[in-house]
């Protein structure tokens, strides 16, 4: 990679290896290997001999198989096997080309020289990205409608079958066998997401556990065990799991060893564990067998997920994994990790992400020569390293190497950069990076551990100034004392104050549970313009020179979290030279819950309902904005309506209209700052609606308010607010976790139902029963 390589360093505690004798500085080519292809992506790797002096380079272009116009992508990286412990990898440079067209065959050029030869070979490689995941090509319909019909109908699977299940809760256990192929698989779907409910009810058990290739599951709900969705066999291949809403679980999808080209894409999952409880409150205890998303092997993508409430969030979990994608994925918590790509060894990549609320967002521990790639993700919130640079404790330990840390954001609330762990970085490279700390700064600025070979950091961004301690490389009192040393960060920047358009700073502590964040820059801050152009990364940038971080001012934002019906990678925005879509607005607006509490005593008279929304922070689209006086929503005029339901299927639902007569304007006429409902009966079963900017509070209960309590658990309860005419608010909350380990049987009982406190805004409204 050319634009990242500077001379070798090496620092801190010596890291000694066996040396080489310089026999033969001339590079030699081998053979030429591309990864499996993933959707947007492919990975190729150059075996070579020879070059013992490092000096040689692979430059790289592609193009569409038939087109007459080249692209330039990065230089491969250099891999060197010789600091990698713990497995045999070849010498070799490798890499990745990013955001190609699904299904699409492209020609790779690799132009590799040497001056010590002189070498200068070019050689040509074909590969085909995958296709999207499609329906089969010769289709059989089957339709379900309870768990005994769905269960036969798995025992009876063949390829080609679709297998649609009606509305309804199938309680139970489920699984496949059989396989589909790669023209028809084995399709499992819901004839609603929410509406379809596959019901553990508390088993310890895999809910719905798959044995076979080439297996859909879409558009159902996975709900209360402890494993959601399990692919049970090793070496299966091209299963697909999209639009499924996996909740209530401790494990929401794993797989085994070997597995390739799965697609998981555009699923909810919502675990056990709530923010922020994280590894440092138990030492540790939910880090193993909490997993958001848990796939093993080679070629699978993962993306567009929204996750919550799992001890990592993401992660590959086999040693020498290659070429698997990770992008566009929401978390909104982490116990431990957002994403985990220890132990791969190369061609993948974690890219175009947004993780808050983390412990340790992005781990390497360890990463097997590389390259590895952590690539425009936004990181706001995070407890401890903003990246893991860890080892394996064997002996020698297996630590990371071949890590390339490029345009990404970090906002933390303690140091703009913490790595805590003592073992040897090798191989590694930071370009384009914001690390945004507090003010004042804490302890450091940067607390950089272990020792570092050949790693290298420039064009970075840092906030604020002050202490830059990287132990053994150095330690200085100021950013300029760090550059002037020559060092590190030779074209890297001090940012100043204002760095966000949006003004985003740290929270005060890393407790603050954070909606998620806009991290675009403001028009002036001198984090604009001033990154270093990497090929096929940034070259669609929009001024001088590239912007440092995860978003390019003035380009479309890219998607995180689910992406609305009809958007995929062959149409989604993810920046500057990529598309540019426009959806209708949803039919509600989704809004965080800051508290839900229902009360169901033995009396009707004791029976309360209370609920509390503050969006203050939260996303544009999610916060709270009061009706326009004498507009459709104004609940002087049209009154409005309150619905509390149950949205996990259980049927409960209450329903109160609000009269215009009961509403009063908050304010003055000439300024209204919102709108207050007082229900004129005393015995009204809605006693009191507040409506401002950023805030709803509705209170009630007694006998007239008939959700009742009597059987548990409700497990999710959503709220719908309407005003007039105006498009109604939505917000919906799982049961409020507790204790160790992590249970809602003290909030979701006979008699009570409370909701998890500051649950972000749902993705959709749930349907009503």
């Amino acid at each position: 990679m050319r634009d990242l390589r500077v001379p070798a360093l090496v620092v801190g505690l010596a890291l000694v290896l066996p040396l080489r004798a310089r026999a033969d500085d001339v590079l030699h080519l081998g053979a030429v290997s591309v990864d499996r292809p993933t959707l947007v992506t492919l990975g190729v790797q150059l075996l070579v001999s020879g070059d013992d002096n490092r000096n040689a380079q692979v430059g790289v272009r592609y193009r569409p198989v038939g087109a007459l116009a080249w692209k330039t992508a990065m230089d491969l990286f250099r891999v060197d096997p010789a600091s990698v412990v713990g497995r045999t990898v070849p010498s070799q440079f490798a890499g990745s080309v990013f955001d190609l067209q699904p299904d699409t065959a492209y020609e790779i050029e690799l132009h590799a020289t040497d001056v010590d030869g002189p070498v200068d070979q070019t050689l040509a490689v074909q590969a085909a990205t995958r296709p999207l995941p499609a329906d089969p090509v010769s289709p059989s319909p089957k339709t379900v409608s309870d768990a005994a019909s769905l269960q036969a109908a798995l025992d009876a699977a063949l390829p080609g079958d679709v297998i649609t299940l009606l509305e309804g809760i199938y309680r139970g256990t489920f699984e496949l066998d059989a396989s589909g192929t790669r023209d028809n698989p084995i399709v499992i779907r819901g004839a609603s997401e929410d509406g379809v409910v596959l019901d553990g009810h508390g088993c310890d058990c895999n809910l719905l556990e798959i044995h076979g290739s080439f297996v859909h599951v879409e558009r159902l709900t996975l709900q209360d065990a402890l494993r959601g969705l399990r692919f049970k066999t090793a070496g299966i291949e091209g299963n697909v799991v999209r639009r499924v809403h996996l909740r209530d679980v401790t494990v929401g999808l794993e797989g085994d060893p070997d597995q390739q080209d799965f697609t998981v894409c555009d699923n909810v999952l919502e675990g056990r564990l709530a923010w922020p409880f994280v590894y440092a409150d138990d030492g540790g205890h939910h880090s193993g067998g909490n997993d958001g998303i848990n796939v093993k092997g080679n070629g699978h993508v993962v993306c567009h997920n929204r996750i919550v409430g799992f001890g990592d969030a993401m992660k590959v979990e086999q040693a020498g994994a290659r070429a698997d994608d990770f992008y566009g994925n929401e978390t909104l918590s982490a116990y431990d990790n957002a994403i985990e790509l220890d132990t791969s060894e190369g061609n993948t990549r974690a890219f175009r992400n947004r993780f808050t609320n983390s412990f340790v967002p992005i781990s390497f521990q360890p990463t097997y020569g590389g390259p590895v790639y952590a690539l425009r993700n936004v990181v706001v919130n995070v407890t401890e390293d903003q990246l893991k640079f860890y080892a394996i404790q064997t002996t020698p330990p297996e630590e990371p190497n071949g890590v390339l840390v490029l345009h990404n954001t970090f906002v933390s609330p303690t140091q703009a950069l913490y790595m805590g762990g003592s073992a040897t970085s090798h191989h590694f490279a930071f370009r384009n990076n914001l690390f945004v700390g507090p003010t004042p700064p804490g302890q450091d600025v940067v607390t950089w551990v272990g020792p570092i070979d050949d790693g290298t950091f420039d064009y970075d961004g840092w906030f604020p100034d002050g202490t830059f301690d990287f132990r053994g490389a150095g330690t200085w009192s100021s950013f300029a004392a760090m550059k002037a040393a020559g060092i590190f960060e030779a074209h890297g920047v001090a940012l100043a104050p204002g760095i966000f358009a949006s003004g985003l700073v740290p929270p005060s502590a890393y407790t603050v549970t954070m909606a998620p964040q806009d991290a675009t820059l403001a028009s002036g801050s001198n984090a604009v313009d001033a990154g270093l152009v990497l090929a096929n990364v940034n070259d669609g940038f929009t001024g001088a020179a590239p912007d440092l971080g995860a978003l390019e001012v003035g380009c479309p934002l890219p998607l995180y979290g689910v992406r609305p019906e009809g958007i995929d990678e062959t149409n989604e925005p993810y920046g500057c030279g990529g598309p540019t879509v426009t959806t209708p607005p949803p039919p509600y607006q989704t809004i965080q819950t800051t508290s839900l509490k229902l009360k169901d005593g033995s009396s009707p008279s004791t029976r309360r309902i209370s609920f509390k929304s503050s969006t203050a922070g939260d996303p544009a689209d999610n916060r709270i904005v009061a009706p326009t006086a004498g507009g459709p929503g104004d609940p002087t005029l049209g009154g409005g309506m309150l619905t509390v339901y149950n949205a996990a299927g259980s049927g409960e639902i209450v329903t109160v209209a609000l009269g215009a007569s009961g509403w009063s304007i908050l304010g003055s006429a000439g300024q209204v700052t919102g709108y207050s409902f007082r229900d004129p009966d005393p015995d009204g079963p809605i006693s009191r609606v507040r409506v401002q900017a950023d805030r709803i509070l509705v209170k009630g209960g007694h006998t007239r308010w008939t959700y009742i309590l009597t059987q548990a658990p409700q497990r999710w309860v959503a709220v719908r607010l309407a005003l007039g005419s105006a498009r109604p608010w939505c917000a919906a909350a799982l049961a409020r976790v507790s204790g160790s380990p992590p249970s809602s049987v003290g909030s979701d009982k006979v008699g009570l139902f409370v909701g998890e406190k500051k649950t972000a805004a749902p993705l959709e409204c749930p349907p009503t029963p």
